[in-house]
């Protein structure tokens, strides 16, 4: 076992990203109420695998992470592997700064900054946020976290039983029929295979949508271009890798909307989109900030 301290950007604040998305308990993540923290099982890139341990520093902008499962410390490579990992996970990279200012600006939002909220939590790779994402569409959340637990068992285990997610490639060593019979996906579990076998096989490398410099309507249309992504899902991943220009609007979203700012009121999706027009590129993590208002802000154990 080993415990590192890792310094995160100016700003950032532990507890908010960790509950900034329901992710933080699909396995193979694992939310802690009492402590706050949030652990997961990692396959490091030389097949190895290490049960990670995050939490808020004793210092201010400072992560804790502990690392366990290894018999031998740390080689550098490892190190720099798990350094990596859990600054993606935990959104370094994620520069909210601007998004700060204009929620300041903004009637009803300068809690987002008080708060150190703003980041996004993610996976490692984008491929397990697509998974997840296209097992969040038409069905409820408890249901979702059932189908992630199976899927999530076709991963690595450790020694004491926890899976890693798996790769693209052992996802799509079964074929469609094994798979659904196995996760119990219904319709998406031909569209899980199916994005599975373009990732493993190379038609398809979503890491790259990770790229700042990309446009965020190339993205989207891109996304849209998947079995099973409508609006929703694809506007879901474009938060998830950084491209916040669309809403992504779901049920979620809309009672979000009728709670906050329409007096309990259902609202059509343009009334929606013109309260939220005033953000401009950042109008799709406003959304979500609104979803996750009452669980960052109050912890109202919603997930």
């Amino acid at each position: 076992m080993q415990s590192l301290r890792l310094a995160a950007p100016s700003g950032f604040q532990f507890r908010p990203t960790a509950l900034s998305h329901g992710w933080c308990v699909l396995r193979p993540f694992a939310h802690d109420d009492a402590s706050g923290q949030v652990s997961r099982v990692q396959r490091l890139a030389d097949g190895g695998l290490v049960h990670l341990t995050m939490a808020a520093g004793e210092a201010p902008g400072e992560v804790r992470v502990v690392v366990d499962g290894l018999e031998t410390p740390l080689t550098l490579a490892r190190l720099a592997e798990v350094e990596t990992t859990v600054g993606r996970i935990l959104g370094f990279d994620q520069r909210v700064e601007d998004f700060h200012a204009l929620a300041r600006a903004m009637p009803g939002y300068d809690w987002v900054e008080r708060a150190g909220a703003g980041r996004m939590l993610v996976s490692p790779t984008v491929w397990e946020d697509l998974a997840k994402t296209l097992l969040t569409t038409n069905t409820t959340w408890r249901m979702t976290k059932d189908m992630v637990a199976r899927l999530v068992t076709l991963g690595e285990a450790d020694a004491h039983g926890r899976h890693s997610f798996p790769t693209p490639a052992q996802v799509a060593a079964l074929d469609p029929e094994a798979l659904n019979a196995h996760v119990r996906a219904g319709y998406r579990g031909a569209y899980l295979h199916a994005l599975a076998l373009d990732i493993a096989e190379g038609r398809l490398d979503p890491e790259r949508w990770r790229d700042p410099a990309l446009q965020g309507a190339d993205v989207y249309r891109e996304m849209l271009a998947l079995k099973g992504f409508g609006p929703y899902a694809a506007g879901a991943m474009m938060r998830l890798v950084g491209h916040f220009d669309e809403l992504g609007l779901d049920s979620v979203c809309r009672a979000a909307f009728r709670t906050l700012w329409n007096n309990g009121e259902p609202a059509a999706d343009r009334e929606i989109a013109a309260h939220y027009a005033p953000f401009g590129r950042w109008r799709g993590l406003a959304v979500w900030m609104d979803v996750m208002r009452d669980e960052i802000v109050n912890g109202a154990g919603s997930l």
